[in-house]
């Protein structure tokens, strides 16, 4: 009990969902392009991932994807890949 006769309790702070998602390029497309996955390796949460991507000589794409917990999905043929922005899905 704290000094001013209440109880206080404090919620853990949930890691942000950046730190659960990656990108990584697994296999071969072409000679210049690979397989781009993007994986949230959250445990129970849905993650929003922006993505900004584009394969040799392409142009450069930006999409939202929403990867369920624990699942790794493949974008699609790229050169160079980065995410730009993460947050917890809302539904």
């Amino acid at each position: 009990m704290l000094a001013s006769g209440f109880d206080v309790a404090f919620a853990a702070e949930e890691p942000a969902a950046a730190s659960f998602v990656a990108t990584r390029f697994a296999g071969a497309c072409d000679d210049k392009n690979s397989r781009l996955w993007l994986d949230n390796k959250h445990t129970y949460k849905t993650v929003v991932a922006t993505l900004r991507w584009r394969a040799a000589g392409g142009k450069v794409l930006t999409e939202q994807f929403f990867p369920g917990p624990n699942t790794s999905r493949e974008i699609g043929c790229a050169a160079e890949a980065e995410i730009i922005e993460a947050k917890y899905a809302e539904f």
